[in-house]
């Protein structure tokens, strides 16, 4: 086994170490609309804040395909704190896109920072000496209350002759105000809160064009970078926010068939029952199939850059595809589990239910939206130009 393999085995240890815990603080980290201190304190301890952070500032910098493996562990005893753990993880490898001083900035003195984001592109920006005044809201920021650091996506003209397009800027904490506006059905934990920022000076070595992120390393200039920097990010780094649906359905079915298989009803062991042998069959299969999608796109995504070859338009369109189907497969394998279960499945100390409503708040995701995804791999695949930003 080599160093690295070793590296990402013990990582995957340690998320496994965590379960019991995550399964026991998974109902109160519901009811608190965030992940808990002890389970943050958990997460440093066991060093999962730095799963793709950059090596030269004291992280893992795991390949993107085992770093969803990771998440996907932890996903499968609390999917918010996987969803959190996953966002933290993009954003270690988006912020190792930018100009090395924006690395530094973040974990050159604290090497444990955490990065939240606002990712609609929202506000406005002033140019002043050195970079911008950035000002505006930004919903939808997971794990913001324990961030250090946060990206928000404004338009500066950073285009050809100076056009207007979306850029990543990175903000320090004490520059952000906190909105405490998440209350939802499912992934509740993940403290999605609104973030606000008021002339928030952001240099220049802290903004990013969307388009040079999405195109990849050679056009960064980062030919020389590691490669998990190199990646394209739209097609390639959000399956860590795909990942998580696979950790809940991958431990639902271990739920479920360890309880059937002990089950009776009117005297009769449901395991008998032909009907729930097929519902297990068809439900592991589409995880099997979802993971294996997964894991397909990952590795390829990560030989490309490790070869030094950039990911083509149809891989590209591909990956987006599956961001998708993934999600689709496992929400609908969680579906089929989660009527199997029967009556029982509906009272809220039961974790089914909770499996159940965090995989479709999930699924509502922009970036795992299927019409989305599909219609833009068929656009590809017909030769039309994609409508959504893959290059």
């Amino acid at each position: 086994m080599t160093k690295a393999a070793a590296i990402t085995s013990d990582l995957k240890s340690r998320a496994e170490s965590l379960l019991p815990s995550l399964i026991a603080r998974a109902a109160e980290t519901e009811a608190q609309r965030r992940i808990s201190d002890e389970t943050i304190a958990d997460l440093k301890s066991a060093g999962l804040h730095r799963i793709c952070q950059p090596a030269r500032l004291g992280g893992f910098e795991t390949p993107l395909d085992e770093a969803c493996d990771i998440v996907a562990t932890l996903s499968g005893g609390c999917s918010s704190t996987g969803w959190v753990t996953g966002v933290y993880t993009d954003h270690q490898i988006l912020v190792g896109m930018f100009d090395p001083g924006a690395a530094d900035d973040v974990w050159g003195a604290t090497p444990d920072s955490l990065v939240s984001a606002g990712f609609t592109p929202s506000g406005k920006a002033e140019p002043v000496d050195g970079g911008w005044r950035v000002t505006g809201s930004w919903g939808w920021s997971s794990g913001c209350d324990h961030a250090d650091w946060l990206i928000v996506v404004t338009f500066l003209p950073s285009g050809a002759e100076g056009e207007a397009e979306p850029n990543y800027c990175l903000v320090p904490r004490a520059d952000v105000i906190i909105t405490d506006d998440w209350r939802v059905m499912g992934l509740a934990g993940t403290g999605s809160k609104t973030i606000s920022v008021t002339d928030a000076f952001v240099p220049t070595h802290r903004t990013l064009p969307g388009r040079l992120a999405a195109a990849g390393g050679k056009l960064r200039g980062q030919e020389n970078a590691p490669a998990l920097y190199r990646l394209p990010h739209p097609p390639c780094v959000p399956f860590l926010l795909v990942t998580p649906s696979l950790g809940i359905a991958e431990s639902l079915l271990a739920l479920v068939v360890e309880d059937m298989s002990t089950r009776a009803s009117r005297g009769v062991p449901i395991a008998e029952y032909q009907s729930l042998q097929l519902h297990i069959a068809e439900s592991a299969a589409e995880i099997d199939s979802a993971r294996l999608l997964m894991m397909r796109d990952t590795g390829e995504a990560m030989a490309a850059m490790e070869a030094g070859f950039e990911i083509t338009l149809a891989e590209r369109s591909r990956n987006r595809r599956d961001h998708a189907y993934v999600v689709r497969l496992c929400r609908q394998a969680v579906d089929r589990l989660f009527t199997a279960v029967g009556g029982q499945g509906i009272f809220l100390d039961n974790v089914a239910q909770r499996k159940f409503r965090d995989i479709h708040a999930m699924s509502g995701h922009l970036a795992l939206s299927w019409d989305i995804a599909g219609t833009t791999y068929g656009r590809v695949a017909l030769g039309l130009e994609p409508a959504a930003r893959l290059i």
